[in-house]
């Protein structure tokens, strides 16, 4: 994509990727400007979920304003706004482009605040109605994961009533499943297609509905808020040309390679690849 006169590849960072750049944990700050910066090979995007996560504490958010106001990068607004743009390309037949409708892009060489990443962070934190929707999604975080766990469980009990083994629900389970799912997942984000548009035009819908079926049934491990927010951010990947995430989700994605079209061309990177021991 194209800040200024440069072009740039997109890459998205997940929450783990944020703290340790910021941080400069294992060396991946420098990591990330040495293997990803220079020469203006990528421009990080990050979520708008993250960031407010980062606000309640102030030494690390200082640290992360720090880091990414030195190089251009992309804060991403949530799901809704995702989805409706997702929506809006299908309608008018074009193609999916991040824009302002969906990210804010910042550049040191900006003239003005909406360049400026304190500046525009501590206007978005005046603007009430805005926060008080994304506070909102980030307060029902630990209520979804309670629901999705106790989907795990049931569906666990249901296999073992019947005399099914645990490993039946698998991804053929899930592609069984998927249009039903992906159109109940739409209406619940206030989007509604009419029969004539296929599910599969909505990667960031499927990609977010597989990531939550991984969670939910292909791992044992208890399912947190921060589960549910990973998963939230995971939209938008169909959509960037890289991503940085932990080993876990790298092999989500590289899963959803396979299925997903729009993910096809994704470079996908681990923690490990923005460290320096």
């Amino acid at each position: 994509m194209k800040i200024g006169n440069n072009d740039y590849k997109t890459i998205l960072l997940d929450t783990n990727a944020i703290r340790e750049i910021v941080t400069n944990e294992n060396n991946s700050g420098r990591g990330f400007l040495e293997n990803f910066i220079a020469f203006g090979k990528y421009v990080p995007c990050i979520s708008l979920y993250n960031v407010i996560e980062l606000k309640p504490y102030a030494n690390l958010y200082d640290k992360f304003i720090d880091y990414f106001s030195i190089i251009p990068c992309l804060v991403l607004y949530p799901v809704k706004f995702i989805l409706a743009k997702e929506l809006n390309a299908v309608q008018n037949n074009t193609e999916f482009v991040i824009d302002n409708s969906i990210a804010n892009a910042f550049s040191p060489l900006g003239k003005d605040d909406t360049f400026n990443c304190r500046s525009f962070f501590d206007k978005l934190m005046q603007n009430q109605k805005l926060t008080a929707i994304i506070n909102q999604e980030i307060k029902e975080l630990p209520q979804i994961a309670t629901v999705w766990e106790n989907q795990r469980q049931g569906a666990f009990r249901l296999l073992s009533k019947n005399g099914y083994p645990n490993n039946m629900i698998d991804i053929k389970f899930f592609k069984f499943q998927e249009e039903s799912t992906i159109l109940k997942d739409l209406k619940n984000w206030g989007i509604s297609i009419s029969p004539s548009i296929s599910y599969k035009k909505f990667p960031a819908a499927r990609i977010m509905a597989f990531s939550q079926f991984n969670r939910v049934h292909l791992t044992k491990k208890i399912i947190k808020p921060n589960d549910v927010m990973d998963t939230s951010i995971s939209a938008i990947v169909p959509h960037v040309d890289a991503v940085v995430t932990e080993k876990y989700q790298t092999n989500v994605y590289k899963t959803a390679k396979s299925f997903i079209p729009e993910m096809k061309p994704l470079e996908i990177y681990t923690l490990k690849d923005i460290r320096i021991f």
